[in-house]
C-alpha cells in the first residue's frame, strides 16, 4: 500500500498542476488589464481544462495522475486489477467533488478515513480502489550499459 504521506504529496502535486496555471495567468490578465476581473475571462480556465485532459491521458494510461507518478504510486481496484478511466473520474474524483459542495464537511470527512488500517480513503470505498505503490519499470540494456 502506498503511505498516508505518499498520497498527501501527490495530491498536493496534482492540486498544484490544475489550480496554479489559470492563478498565474488570471496575475498576468489583472496586470494587463486593471479594470477587468481576473478570473471573469474563459480563457483563464484553459490551462486548467489542458491539466485535466493530461490527467486523464496519464491515468487512463497509467492508472496514475502526474503527482502518483512523481511519487511512485498509482490506483488499481481492490482486487489488484487496473482501475478504469471512469471508474476513477467519476467515483474517486467527481462525486467527491459534488458532494463537497453539498456538505463541505465531506472531505474532511473522506481525507479522514485515510488514517484506518486498510489506508483508503472514503472515495476509495466507493470506488472499490487502493492506491498502492507503483511497480517500477524495468530498465533498458542501453541505460544499465551507459
Amino acid at each position: 500500500m502506498a503511505t498516508r504521506r505518499a498520497r498527501l504529496a501527490a495530491s498536493l502535486v496534482d492540486g498544484a498542476a490544475l489550480v496554479l496555471p489559470s492563478l498565474f495567468l488570471g496575475v498576468l490578465r489583472c496586470r494587463a488589464l486593471p479594470g477587468e476581473p481576473a478570473m471573469k475571462a474563459p480563457v483563464v480556465y484553459v490551462p486548467a481544462l489542458l491539466a485535466l485532459l493530461v490527467q486523464a491521458s496519464l491515468i487512463r494510461g497509467t492508472g496514475a495522475s502526474l503527482g502518483k507518478r512523481l511519487l511512485g504510486i498509482q490506483v488499481v481496484r481492490s482486487a489488484g486489477c487496473p482501475a478504469g478511466v471512469w471508474r476513477m473520474a467519476l467515483l474517486r474524483n467527481a462525486l467527491p467533488v459534488v458532494l463537497f459542495g453539498y456538505c463541505g464537511w465531506f472531505g474532511l470527512v473522506d481525507a479522514l478515513f485515510v488514517v484506518g488500517e486498510d489506508r483508503r480513503c472514503l472515495h476509495d470505498w466507493v470506488a472499490d480502489t487502493r492506491v498502492v505503490k507503483a511497480p517500477r519499470a524495468p530498465r533498458s540494456l542501453a541505460l544499465m550499459s551507459a
